[in-house]
């Protein structure tokens, strides 16, 4: 058998445009970007603009939880910092957990046994000046957004103090992301009245939380206090402050061990809990965690909990950071979670993304279901697949969300394929390396096939809110369209070159608020070349996946039609009327010119018997027109 690999780069170069004169920056530019654009906050080409300005806060809070009662108090202190060129006569806040609000809408029916009257505002002060809650005149309510105009304002460049002290009920019955997921699990997010994000791009993020869609959240530094009953451990964002006032002398000795040690360290078993030897005679119950320059912050409570932690090398400077994984005990596959934990930071680390874990610790709890997952900054609440390859898998997407979007600062409001498509493509080749039978690469392909074409297969460009009404809309073009975008670009580019592009990318905007206009030009300014003809059927257009084999011409040419438009890679294999095969694979670059139909020619002049198009890795909606058989 005769075998001629042609390489990609030579076939584009005979069907391609030279790129060396090509101009980028020509993507459709909504109105809200353009104004971005002139008020030289943004610009075409990969970089912040020179007025490029963000808001931020400290918050310092206090949260106190009732297991019993499924009820969390909480006070708080947030000093807001107006950064921008204009003066605020309002803050607006998400008040995510009024989801359950009796009245407001939902994604999807969550029944009745969690239904509330919405977070409750005790009181509410604004730079010392009270502020009465129920007086509609200054406040009011807007599905999940608390909107303040206490006719004070905000000048560019000032600040204001607001103290709040509010209630809630925690969900035990629908858990949406969070909530008492037994007596013995408990997972604390969007419990407290966050301030909304003010921008360049929309001024105030009025868009509501409807159980679909997820966050966008400014980066903020939190000094938080929990209070929690004993004998319940809680795990938070940030840093633990007063370990040593809670836990006793041995639990602390493991914890140093652990943060050294690259073999998984048991911090917490039954054993100490029935021996008494968890906490230190009289601990505080009160947890106290520090975390900084992070979009969000969550913690777990849990009873009677297995704790196993491990060191994790994230770079080559001896940087080290702390892993967790904690559950229940006997939870499946569980006992290896901090190891995947382990392996995927490495690999995110120090290759790909290749840039080191931002945070000093992750955790990461089990909910005690089948399934599931969910992040929020250094914290994830996890199922348990059935298989290791899917706890695996499901252990690295939800940690990879560290770096989009918590590192990165985008709107998954609006652009959820920013960070979950990234979170979907980068435990495929760990995944596949250590589990083949799993063939994670080869999966996402054929789901993505199995759906791609149909009425709800839209482009990702279409922000999210308009497509929670349909999750699995909402999936494909979160998660699978992007997460094949990006494995087919990696390919296109180079390994190199996609490697230094993206790392350009994060680097520029990393604690900052890049739109997709900034993706795409970065990685244009990196690359040297214009990517719309790539990046613009694959997230501007209703294009699917469908090449067909037409034809071979009298001259020995094989014709490839592109019948769905999305810019996918050629790979064919031709058996000769000797038996002998060339089998060339070109990368999708081959459409940089629009073109629907593309000639191949073979290096030999010998009949052809079969030619036969694609592979598992490139997916086809309709396979059927792949194969010609030469009759002779």
């Amino acid at each position: 058998m005769l075998k001629y690999l042609v390489s990609g780069l030579i076939i584009a170069a005979i069907f391609s445009v030279d790129s060396s004169n090509a101009q980028t920056g020509n993507y459709p530019i909504p109105r809200n970007w353009q104004k971005a654009l002139e008020n030289r906050t943004r610009t075409t080409n990969g970089l912040p603009g020179e007025r490029y300005w963000q808001n931020r806060a400290k918050y310092q809070l206090n949260a106190a939880l009732s297991v019993k009662k499924s009820m969390l108090k909480g006070q708080g202190t947030i000093t807001y910092f107006n950064n921008s060129p204009d003066t605020l006569d309002r803050l607006v806040f998400n008040l995510y957990q009024d989801i359950f609000r009796k009245g407001n809408s939902r994604d999807w029916d969550l029944g009745t046994d969690d239904l509330h009257d919405g977070t409750k505002i005790l009181s509410l002060k604004w730079n010392e000046r009270s502020v009465d809650p129920k007086d509609q005149t200054k406040v009011n309510r807007l599905g999940t957004k608390l909107i303040v105009r206490p006719g004070m304002k905000i000048a560019p460049g000032d600040s204001v103090k607001i103290e709040t002290q509010w209630e809630l009920p925690v969900p035990s019955k629908r858990t949406v992301r969070m909530g008492r997921y037994s007596d013995t699990v408990i997972f604390v997010a969007y419990w407290y009245p966050q301030i909304a994000v003010y921008d360049d791009i929309d001024g105030w993020d009025m868009i509501s939380y409807g159980g679909s869609v997820e966050f966008y959240n400014d980066f903020n530094d939190y000094d938080v206090k929990i209070d929690a009953p004993k004998p319940y451990v809680v795990w938070a964002t940030g840093e633990l402050q007063n370990a040593s006032q809670i836990f006793s002398n041995e639990v602390l000795s493991r914890l140093i061990t652990a943060r050294s040690s690259e073999s998984v360290m048991r911090i917490l078993d039954a054993e100490d809990y029935k021996g008494n030897k968890v906490f230190r005679k009289g601990a505080s119950k009160t947890y106290h965690f520090i975390a900084k320059s992070v979009p969000d912050f969550s913690f777990g409570v849990g009873l009677s909990l297995v704790w196993d932690a491990v060191s994790v090398s994230i770079d080559n400077k001896g940087g080290h950071i702390l892993a967790s994984a904690v559950y229940p005990k006997g939870a499946r596959h569980w006992d290896k979670v901090a190891k995947f934990s382990q392996l995927s930071i490495e690999y995110m680390s120090k290759t790909m993304p290749g840039i080191a874990f931002p945070y000093p610790q992750m955790t990461t709890m089990h909910n005690g279901k089948g399934a599931g997952g969910m992040e929020t900054p250094m914290m994830a609440i996890n199922g348990a697949p059935s298989s290791e390859s899917g706890n695996f898998s499901l252990t690295f997407h939800e940690i990879a969300h560290t770096f989009m979007p918590f590192y990165m600062g985008t709107n998954e409001k609006k652009y959820a394929w920013m960070d979950e498509g990234w979170a979907t493509l980068w435990p495929h080749k760990l995944t596949d390396s250590l589990f083949p039978a799993g063939n994670y690469i080869a999966n996402l392909m054929r789901g993505y096939e199995q759906a791609a074409g149909n009425e709800n297969d839209l482009p990702p460009m279409i922000p999210n809110q308009f497509m929670a009404a349909n999750y699995s809309a909402l999936r494909l073009g979160s998660y699978v369209r992007p997460a094949a975008a990006y494995y087919f670009l990696e390919q296109t580019l180079g390994i190199e070159t996609f490697a230094t592009a993206l790392r350009y990318y994060m680097n520029t905007w990393h604690d900052k608020h890049p739109i997709p206009l900034d993706f795409f030009s970065a990685f244009e300014k990196v690359a040297d070349t214009d990517l719309k003809w790539f990046f613009g059927p694959w997230f501007y257009d209703r294009a699917h996946p469908d090449l067909c084999l037409r034809k071979i011409t009298p001259e020995n040419q094989i014709v490839v039609e592109n019948i769905g438009g999305l810019p996918l890679p050629v790979n064919i294999k031709i058996t000769f009327a000797d038996d002998s095969i060339e089998e060339i694979g070109l990368n999708a670059d081959v459409w940089r010119s629009g073109q629907k139909t593309l000639l191949v020619p073979l290096s030999r002049k010998l009949p052809v018997r079969e030619a036969e198009l694609g592979n598992l890795l490139i997916p086809d909606v309709n396979r059927r027109d792949n194969k010609l058989i030469i009759i002779d």
